[in-house]
């Protein structure tokens, strides 16, 4: 008796110190606390397994929260048996809804293993699905690790590669040939100023003065061509007259010189 009241609240334990057999305290709290009746908490159980999916979670608590939720069910199936050998077919008639039941609510990509259990004569039981299920889950887990390792390596050496061959052929490009050390083409490293310095015989190149004589001529070309008046689509001159004008224009900038050196007269000159 002492251990069925401990087992209790207080507030409950000492509605029952009175009684004088442990028959007494156990029909009395069975018929005073029992949810066996309890429609709505069967009910609901119900709607939680129908619609319970492993979703984002493991094999492992998908599995555990069937089996808690199963055995608060169980606590509501009371039956009264005619013979022993009716207990064992109703628990195996369970145990093969709960597998199935358990096997439906797996991902898809579990769908190999699914069909392969589905597929075994006889049928294993709940606790040997469970764990075929989670072996696959275990090996899927290392061969996703490992593929996605392999995809990080390569993706990794494909981008050193395409730097480097990039550089490759920056640096060769045309021919030129690259120096490592001032990261400039023209030279090799090994003949490289910054390092060796200016050999002793060494001159300006003729193609600098070349550089500033073609400059020079471009100069030219352009003044030239700023002096020069040429016809335009919209001019009103003829191509005559704009000569005409043209020889003026030279004339009269010939003439200013001479004039300003002479100076300036001022009055009238006698003889």
């Amino acid at each position: 008796m002492s251990w069925l009241i401990n087992s209790m609240t207080n507030e409950i334990g000492e509605n029952f110190l009175l009684y004088g057999t442990a028959k007494e305290i156990w029909e009395a709290v069975r018929e005073t606390y029992s949810s066996s009746e309890n429609t709505s908490e069967l009910f609901e159980i119900e709607v939680v397994l129908h619609d319970l999916r492993q979703g984002e979670l493991s094999i492992t608590q998908y599995f555990n929260i069937l089996c808690r939720h199963w055995q608060h069910l169980d606590m509501f199936e009371i039956h009264s048996w005619n013979c022993p050998e009716d207990t064992v077919l109703y628990r195996r008639i369970v145990e093969q809804k709960r597998t199935f039941k358990f096997l439906l609510g797996l991902n898809k990509n579990l769908d190999e293993v699914r069909g392969r259990i589905m597929g075994t004569k006889p049928l294993p039981n709940l606790r040997e699905a469970f764990s075929e299920v989670r072996r696959e889950e275990s090996r899927k887990k290392v061969m996703m690790g490992s593929h996605n390792s392999a995809h990080v390596m390569e993706g990794s050496a494909l981008a050193a590669r395409g730097h480097s061959n990039s550089n490759h052929d920056n640096r060769q490009r045309k021919g030129r040939p690259w120096c490592d050390h001032c990261n400039k083409p023209g030279h090799i490293k090994e003949n490289c100023w910054k390092i060796h310095g200016k050999p002793a015989d060494w001159k300006p190149s003729k193609s600098i003065n070349d550089k500033d004589r073609r400059a020079n001529n471009v100069t030219s070309d352009d003044n030239r061509d700023k002096n020069t008046i040429l016809p335009t689509e919209t001019s009103p001159f003829s191509k005559e007259q704009l000569e005409i004008l043209q020889k003026l224009f030279s004339q009269n900038s010939l003439s200013q010189p001479s004039e300003s050196a002479s100076g300036p007269k001022f009055g009238l000159s006698y003889s």
